[in-house]
């Protein structure tokens, strides 16, 4: 409530200037999405140096104002760093994608407690090892994905057995059977090609079900499928 502090586990979403010194925070927590005025966050002195960054979990403690508005981030710890994410570039890139993700769609209130969690097991899945190869990030991608669509409220329905899924209305996507059973379970798909043909085949749903940028998805594919000599066919 407005004129309380608060304290709660939560995941650094964004960090933009608020002036010279100070930041702007989103952060996702159990309760719903929380904006923070970190001020004097850069001064060479802060207690807030080194306390949180991007796919930082954290403990926080803000003054609440009303929704909506800025909260006064009074303290914060780090719970999570993960710190393998930093020499990874293409999990740091899917871990954006899968961060605007949940800032875009997470509800408020005690609805986003599966939001947070969401997010939280899909960033600890890339430091275990998870993004060690291309066609482990499209996996993490398409389970990410997938879970998203879940807690949207906005399943595919995948018929297996004929090779579709359901698109708004009535119409249909035709897929191969493989890539619907890929569906059922993205990491234990060994194929790379089969695994590509269901994340583009997620990118229509997506068109269709969310306000989402295709061209940025498009981009984030492109780059976590391909590997160091450009090409996006790995498998292992």
């Amino acid at each position: 409530m407005a004129g309380e502090t608060a304290k709660t586990e939560a995941i650094c979403l964004d960090i933009r200037p608020w002036s010279r010194t100070s930041h702007v925070v989103r952060w996702i927590t159990p309760g719903g999405p929380v904006a923070t005025v970190v001020k004097g966050a850069v001064r060479p002195k802060s207690a807030f140096l080194g306390q949180y960054d991007l796919n930082y979990t954290c403990e926080i403690v803000y003054y609440s104002r009303a929704r909506g508005e800025l909260h006064a981030l009074r303290e914060c710890s780090p719970l999570a760093m993960r710190e393998k994410l930093r020499s990874n570039y293409r999990a740091l890139v899917l871990a954006e994608h899968m961060r605007a993700q949940v800032a875009a769609l997470a509800p408020h209130g005690d609805e986003s407690g599966v939001w947070h969690a969401a997010l939280a097991s899909a960033l600890d899945a890339l430091c275990a090892g998870a993004a060690d190869t291309p066609r482990g990030l499209v996996a993490e991608l398409l389970s990410f994905e997938l879970k998203i669509l879940d807690l949207s409220g906005l399943s595919p329905e995948i018929e297996a057995e004929s090779g579709s899924f359901s698109l708004r209305g009535e119409r249909q996507m035709p897929i191969s059977q493989e890539v619907a059973h890929c569906m059922d379970d993205p990491r234990a798909e060994k194929n790379m090609q089969i695994l590509l043909d269901a994340a583009r085949a997620i990118g229509v749903f997506y068109t269709f079900h969310l306000d989402s940028a295709p061209e940025t998805r498009r981009t984030v594919l492109r780059m976590i499928s391909t590997n160091e000599e450009g090409t996006g066919k790995q498998n292992g």
